[in-house]
């Protein structure tokens, strides 16, 4: 059982990484309640045999997944900051969830080595798309082609900011359109704004995976 103070210390944490590598975390807080709850509202997390998080950071996430997804639910949460991973090891435990330290890109490759090779049915990231550099977000998009069930959901959140203004120490100045990103990737798309969040953000929900597509990424 965590306590206030853990919950302090793990914020403290995620506060610290997203300082030193803003590119990798793209937050320096955990998602707020707003947007939480946004993330993992979908119907099919209830039903939902294997699920994949990415970018779980200390978890605020992950909590909420444990508590919509079944009981006899699989569910895999990769995060490539080693510490981020140690943290939520340690803070939550649940025979159904195994955190994962490796890349988002990574994940068609990686569940078969872990004894998953079921189709995916619900992909709930937690990524700063805006903030990864394109050939990584097209290997992370491929790589979710791959593994999304062909009647599974892929979630996405992204800042309303970043249409207009994305900044990152070592590139500078730019915009990310993730409508415009995700509409030729998914043949349905629906969006929910969250005002009450802060920053405000949009929750981005993704069916039907153009696999065309994916294989466009991965020949690039």
């Amino acid at each position: 059982m965590t306590t206030k103070s853990d919950d302090l210390g793990a914020v403290w944490r995620f506060l610290s990484s997203g300082l030193k590598t803003w590119d990798q975390t793209a937050s320096l807080l955990p998602s707020q309640r707003f947007l939480v709850d946004a993330l993992t509202s979908q119907p099919e997390l209830k039903r939902a045999k294997t699920i994949v998080e990415l970018g779980p950071g200390i978890g605020t996430v992950t909590r909420a997944i444990l508590r919509e997804a079944p009981a006899d639910s699989k569910i895999y949460s990769f995060e490539i900051d080693r510490k981020l991973v140690d943290t939520a090891t340690a803070a939550i435990v649940d025979p159904r969830l195994r955190f994962v330290h490796g890349s988002a890109a990574d994940i068609d490759r990686i569940l078969p080595d872990l004894g998953c090779h079921d189709p995916v049915d619900v992909v709930i990231s937690s990524l700063g798309m805006s903030l990864l550099p394109a050939d990584i977000r097209d290997d992370v998009m491929r790589s979710v082609a791959a593994t999304l069930s062909p009647n599974g959901v892929y979630v996405q959140y992204a800042y309303f900011h970043a249409r207009l203004l994305v900044w990152s120490p070592g590139r500078g100045l730019w915009r990310f359109n993730i409508r415009d990103y995700l509409s030729p990737r998914f043949a349905d798309l629906q969006r929910k704004l969250i005002v009450a969040n802060v920053p405000p953000a949009a929750v981005y929900t993704c069916r039907l995976p153009h696999r065309d597509h994916a294989i466009a990424d991965a020949a690039e």
